[in-house]
């Protein structure tokens, strides 16, 4: 690719900096040179338009073209410009055709008169209309608008202009009109009069008694002569309020429009004598477009190619973003547009090719500007002032200490083009500006053959990361702005954090660093401590980080010497100079941490640009901490039998997770201080015995072991819970045995056989008892049932059984004669009391049953049962008067069982009432749950004759289950229910049967009562009926 030196040639005024000011004035017309302006001038759209309808006018070749036109645009937009054209060509016809030629045909008119006023010039004692008359050396045909002064008649501007073709030319008069405001006559103002004067003016123009005279004036739209403006706007008004045979539009003409094309025209001629012809022009292109190609397949940017391709051949040599983002600041008050662009663009290639960059580029940037050049940086203060901070600290600055300067380092200028690309998108001051690009665009517009974009988006990010007054707006673009952003706030909270304060946040970090989670290789973090805080504990081995000095290891070994727990200990240290950067960087995420809960505290949502940009701060801070650490805390210092041993740490950090306590175990592990074998069937126990036990003695104290372990530098480290689960684990396989503080270690004689007798179920509705029997140290168990066992005893075979003897003895026996027989051991069963009520005719009776045996001692007056208790035989009768019963159980050798029964109370006045004689139906509720007491009350109500009512008969087995139902008022003799029951246990043979029965019948009341007496249970009001 060829470069811009190569194909391009700069004009010689662009190096003149006597010219680099020069700005042409109207009054400067009689004095410039046709040639070297028109050299120099590049006809636009709205040159071409100015021309042709003025020239139409001068000539006469319409009768209807307009004799008023305005050329309105900001300061520096092209007016004076267009003016000057007009009027050199208006005076010097020879340059007509060749400036004209390709969209006019000019007559042979000669020279014209040209009368050019220019605003500027306030001090006019005649006014203006005086001026225009002296210039066509006719100022006797306004004698009476002198004196005084007056504005001329339309009549009187038409006699004036009279005769041969005239060309007007009014600039600037914004200014004329402000300064003539503060100019009395008589009973009004200089302004009021212009502005009528210029009115008049128009009107006569505009009518057919001058139809080649012409008048030109320029408009400052947009700038601070907001009067003046209103003034010429007054007078081109009263051309609407005239006759409609005198009105005619005033043309209305843009000189240049800087959103299109013509802008790159103008440049391009104002500032080259030559450039390449448009096949050059297109290799470029394609050169260009070929690496934003490659930029956009790699995700970096969403330009477009092609277009960049066809926008450069138009834009060329400049690229073609330089429109965009100069049209930004186009509206900025002071701003003078392309003549300001001119200036700058001038200043531009000057430094390009001057400085030799022009060599290595193909095309003039938009960020190719010299923030350092005096002249460069007074055009940018022209156009916005209020970014000189953000220069300074982050784009260019004496001596290269801008952030970009240092980022680029003297190698290459990817970071200051960044920069000052974003910087220019940040220039307009207007109401609600587009400000900043993306970073798509960014990379769009800076990538260019020979850069490397992949680095260009590294470049972009630290340069968002570490830029002072960068900032990121809500639709993702970047722009500077004269307010510190986070990143500064942080620095700025940092710088003012003390010393004290960043070391409680690097301890805080270190401390959440090396957090104890497993507690292997240590139990206790003490970061950055002073010696007195420094206490060890015989059972907790510590982990001190010690403050990082050129002298750390001599105050370490001063502190260690003089410890006892000397293995309880090691220390983690560093050099002096990193820790300092350490301190820097907790200092940041200190900062960044206060200023994210300023945030919460302000109310500022998670999902706030800001809240996110400043977790995105902290993440990245996190990371530079981590990083410092890691080059700073390396050195770890571990008790050996020589004394304090280094070894090197390699901390890591993975997603800004930092394990230390992990890594710290890793490097013990490494050098062997810490071991993981504390099993006690490895070597674990041999190394206890070894080193921690004293020499020759069987017995020691426990606590005297843990001490050696403490203060001995040549044990090795291990789980803090090792010892003790050595111990519980030996004790329990009778390697050890352990008493009142003391281990002893065998061998030990094997110990003597016995029985344990485990409780798997009681019954206490029988007091039957299932038991597990289990020989200990033999295989043989022998069982007494009266006594004490022996091996004369019975042998049991199954060793679960049940029974409901009170007393059993056990004797176990090793057949293979390793152990002693042991003493014989003797299992009791517990008692229990069971009771019920019934009704014997009108008494109430008591019956009281041991389980599942036992003599049984009863009180019913409320007197102690152990001295006055009765011996209880068979069931008694409840005295009227017994509020309590007192009953005790008991047998030899076994637990007495006592109970406390609330005795039943109220008369028993249910028997009277029943004719003995007469048949009765008695509304009994029975229910039965097992097949045997389902028989057995069967079997009674067939005894006392009676009939059941309301049965429901089942049977059931594992889900499965069938019933027999009858109504409550169809009674059937016993007999049939029990050949029902013996039809149910065909269907389902092995199923337990069970009965509800609502109601019996009988013959008599005799019959009942017998059956409630033999039932032991009572009649209630109500469930008999006669």
């Amino acid at each position: 690719m060829q470069s811009l030196q190569d194909l391009c040639k700069p004009r010689a005024s662009v190096f003149d900096r006597a010219r680099l000011d020069t700005v042409y004035n109207l009054d400067d017309l009689p004095t410039i040179q046709p040639d070297e302006f028109f050299s120099e001038n590049f006809v636009t759209e709205g040159m071409k338009i100015l021309l042709t309808e003025a020239f139409n006018r001068l000539e006469g070749k319409t009768s209807g073209a307009s004799g008023t036109f305005l050329l309105s645009q900001s300061m520096g937009g092209g007016k004076t410009h267009n003016l000057i054209a007009l009027g050199l060509l208006a005076k010097y016809p020879k340059y007509r055709k060749k400036v004209m030629a390709d969209f006019y045909k000019p007559g042979d008119m000669g020279a014209l008169t040209v009368v050019a006023f220019s605003g500027r010039k306030t001090g006019t004692p005649y006014g203006i209309w005086g001026e225009i008359a002296q210039q066509l050396n006719r100022k006797s045909v306004f004698n009476s608008c002198y004196s005084p002064l007056r504005p001329p008649e339309p009549d009187e501007w038409i006699e004036l202009l009279r005769g041969e073709p005239v060309l007007i030319l009014l600039d600037e008069l914004p200014p004329y009109f402000e300064a003539a405001r503060a100019v009395p006559i008589g009973d009004t103002y200089l302004d009021r009069l212009t502005e009528i004067a210029l009115a008049n003016l128009l009107v006569a123009i505009n009518g057919n008694k001058l139809p080649r005279s012409c008048v030109v004036i320029t408009d400052l739209s947009g700038t601070a002569y907001a009067a003046g403006g209103a003034a010429i706007t007054q007078a081109l008004q009263s051309l609407s309020d005239l006759d409609q045979e005198v009105n005619r539009n005033v043309v209305r003409i843009d000189p240049v429009k800087i959103n299109t094309n013509e802008i790159y025209h103008i440049l391009s001629t104002r500032l080259f004598e030559k450039v390449p012809p448009a096949a050059e022009i297109a290799k470029l292109a394609d050169a260009y477009g070929a690496v934003l190609d490659e930029a956009k397949k790699m995700g970096f940017s969403e330009v477009s190619p092609d277009q960049l391709k066809a926008d450069i051949r138009n834009a060329y040599p400049f690229h073609p973003a330089l429109r965009d983002l100069y049209a930004r600041f186009k509206e900025n008050r002071g701003f003078q547009q392309t003549s300001a662009l001119i200036r700058i663009m001038r200043i531009i290639v000057s430094h390009l090719w001057n400085s030799g960059a022009a060599a290595k580029k193909g095309l003039v940037g938009p960020q190719d500007f010299d923030l350092l050049d005096a002249s460069m940086l007074g055009e940018i203060r022209q156009i916005n002032p209020g970014l000189e901070a953000a220069i300074a600290h982050d784009i260019a600055a004496e001596g290269g200490s801008a952030l970009a300067q240092q980022l680029d380092g003297g190698d290459g200028t990817d970071s200051q083009d960044t920069a000052r690309l974003i910087f220019l998108s940040s220039l307009s001051t207007a109401t609600n500006p587009v400000l900043g690009l993306s970073r798509s665009e960014i990379l769009g517009y800076l990538a260019e053959p020979g850069r490397d974009v992949v680095k260009l988006r590294g470049v972009l990010d630290r340069l968002q990361t570490d830029a002072w007054y960068l900032h990121l707006s809500r639709d993702g673009r970047l722009f500077f702005k004269n307010v510190e952003n986070l990143k500064a706030k942080v620095a700025t909270y940092a710088r003012n954090k003390l010393r004290e304060q960043r070391e409680k946040e690097l301890r805080d970090r270190l401390n959440e660093m090396f957090k104890i989670t497993t507690r292997a290789a240590y139990q206790k973090i003490l970061a950055l401590p002073t010696p007195d805080q420094i206490q060890l504990q015989q059972d907790t081995v510590a982990l001190v980080v010690f403050r990082p000095a050129d002298d750390s290891f001599r105050a370490i070994e001063e502190y260690y010497k003089h410890q006892q727990y000397k293995n309880r200990v090691c220390f983690l240290t560093g050099a002096a100079k990193p820790y300092e950067t350490v301190l820097e960087r907790a200092a940041e995420l200190s900062a960044i941490r206060t200023i994210i809960g300023e945030m919460d505290r302000e109310g500022i949502r998670e999902s706030d640009p800001q809240y996110v940009e400043a977790t995105e701060i902290r993440t990245k801070l996190e990371g530079r901490f981590y990083q410092a650490c890691r080059e700073t805390f390396t050195i770890l210092y571990y008790p050996s039998k020589g004394g304090l041993v280094q070894v090197d740490l390699d901390p890591k950090y993975v997603a800004n997770e930092y394990k230390g306590e992990e890594q710290v175990l890793r490097a013990l592990m490494e050098c062997y201080k810490y071991t993981a074998d504390i099993t006690p069937d490895g070597n674990f126990r041999g190394r206890v015995e070894s080193k921690l036990w004293p020499e020759e003695a069987k017995e020691v104290p426990w606590n005297s072991i843990r001490q050696r372990a403490a203060t001995d530098p040549s044990w090795l480290w291990h789980h803090p819970d090792a010892l003790a689960n050595l111990k519980t684990e030996l004790v329990k396989r009778d390697v050890w045995r352990e008493m009142m503080g003391f281990i002893t270690r065998g061998p030990f004689e094997k110990p003597a056989t016995s029985v344990r007798v485990d409780v798997l179920s009681r019954d206490d509705q029988t007091g039957q008892a299932t038991l597990r029997i289990r020989p200990l140290n033999g295989d043989t168990v022998y069982m007494e049932t009266k006594g004490v066992a022996t091996v004369s005893s019975k042998k049991i075979e199954e060793y679960d059984i049940k029974t409901t003897e009170l007393k059993l003895s056990f004797l176990c026996v090793d057949s293979k004669g390793e152990h002693a027989t042991g003493e014989a051991v003797m299992w009791t069963n517990s008692l229990s009391l069971k009771h019920r009520f019934f009704q014997k005719g009108a008494k109430r009776m008591c019956e009281l049953k041991a389980v599942p045996a036992g003599r049984i001692r009863y009180t019913t007056d409320g007197s102690g049962v152990e001295t006055k208790g009765i011996a209880y035989e068979k069931p008694f009768e409840i005295p009227a008067d017994c509020r309590v019963i007192l009953v005790v159980a008991e047998e030899t050798g076994i637990p007495p069982q006592k109970a406390s029964i609330p005795a039943p109370q109220g008369q028993v006045d249910v028997a009277p009432t029943i004719d003995r004689s007469k048949a009765a139906v008695w509304r009994c509720n029975l229910k039965k749950d097992s097949t045997g007491e389902t028989y057995r009350l069967l079997e009674t109500a067939k005894k006392h004759g009676a009939e059941l009512g309301g049965v429901r008969l089942i049977i059931a087995r594992e889900g499965r289950w069938i019933e027999l139902n009858s109504p409550d008022d169809a009674y059937h003799a016993v007999q049939h229910f029990e050949h029902g029951a013996d039809l149910l246990k065909e269907f389902i043979p092995e199923g337990a049967i069970s009965i509800d029965v609502g109601t019996l019948k009988f013959d008599s009341g005799q019959l009942l009562l017998e059956m409630v007496a033999d039932l032991k249970t009572e009649l209630k009001e109500g469930d008999v009926r006669q």
